[in-house]
């Protein structure tokens, strides 16, 4: 009977555990290239490829490469779960609220942090 009631408190401790990992917050941070090659100065791309979103779109669309958030306060990338939901913010400095999972974010709500966005400069492509 001992070991049951242990076995049963240890259950539910792991279980508390799971949900506290699961839990919504928020994250900040660019959505860049996986490889983080637009978030360079220079950026890494091609002489005729000249703003960061298209340096971005270069490396995504023409190599395969997985769109991120990048936090570059922190030096840390998150996967994103939904590539589709990301779309509209390329380039952009945005507010993420999800759950966080082996370094993987389920979106469940962007937006675009205005104050970190408004006044950001488009970085030059290496020549």
């Amino acid at each position: 009977m001992r070991h049951l009631i242990v076995g049963i408190v240890g259950l539910m401790f792991m279980m508390a555990s799971y949900c506290a990992a699961q839990s919504t917050r928020t994250f900040t941070g660019e959505i860049i290239d996986e490889d983080l090659n637009c978030a360079q100065t220079p950026m890494k791309a091609p002489p005729d490829v000249k703003t960061k979103l298209e340096c971005i779109l270069h490396w995504t669309y023409w190599y395969g490469k997985r769109y991120v958030l990048y936090d570059a306060a922190t030096k840390t990338t998150y996967q994103l779960a939904d590539q589709d939901r990301v779309i509209p913010f390329i380039g952009a400095t945005v507010l993420i609220t999800g759950t966080e999972s082996n370094n993987t974010i389920k979106v469940t709500d962007i937006k675009a942090d205005e104050i970190r966005t408004k006044g950001a400069d488009d970085h030059k492509a290496a020549s």
